[in-house]
């Protein structure tokens, strides 16, 4: 019961701005080992370091994208290959992007990696960052087409599938929520 409390009120916190979201939620972590809700050792096993260090590493690499100029020479190229078709076309492109990415690594990985590239974009195309921000952080959830994301690796071997399985129905799945993606990205937040 102290850990629902904790998190709700961590939730309301963050809700209403009282402090940022993510220190809340630490917060209510902190306070449910501090209140033995849940042990230390539990506490570390249920961490997935793996995750934590791809996370920090990507974000230092897209940070590096920024810094080096990488993000710029990137976008003005998507630019200038899809640029003369229009703005939804550029965003197709860092979608498919952010796809390809996605298949082989995390999705949060491939979002940190393509965002800053999408964003320097929509800047030097005038456009809103945060259409192009949308497209980039969902088409990173469509992760179908290989067995390598978790939720896919947990029905892999029980369900019986080949990674054949993944490609046919996965490639038809992505396809589809690209295109709804990009038709709707730009209708909630017009370019």
């Amino acid at each position: 019961m102290l850990t629902f409390c904790f998190f709700a009120g961590a939730l309301v916190l963050g809700t209403f701005e009282i402090i940022p979201l993510s220190i809340a939620f630490m917060l209510a972590a902190f306070l449910c080992v501090a209140f033995k809700c849940i042990k230390t050792e539990e506490a570390y096993q249920k961490i997935e370091w793996n995750l934590l260090v791809l996370i920090g590493g990507m974000t230092s690499f897209g940070i590096a994208m920024e810094k080096t100029g990488t993000a710029t020479f990137l976008a003005d190229h998507i630019i200038s290959l899809f640029g003369g078709i229009g703005p939804i076309a550029v965003m197709a492109a860092f979608s498919l992007l952010t796809v390809f990415l996605t298949q082989p690594m995390s999705n949060a990985a491939a979002a940190m990696v393509v965002l800053p590239v999408a964003l320097e974009a929509a800047e030097t195309m005038q456009v809103n960052p945060i259409t192009f921000a949308l497209t980039v952080m969902l088409s990173a959830s469509v992760s179908m087409i290989t067995p390598f994301e978790p939720s896919c690796i947990l029905v892999y071997g029980p369900g019986g599938y080949k990674f054949r399985d993944f490609v046919k129905t996965g490639s038809l799945v992505t396809l589809i929520l690209i295109v709804v993606i990009l038709i709707m990205a730009p209708y909630l937040y017009p370019l």
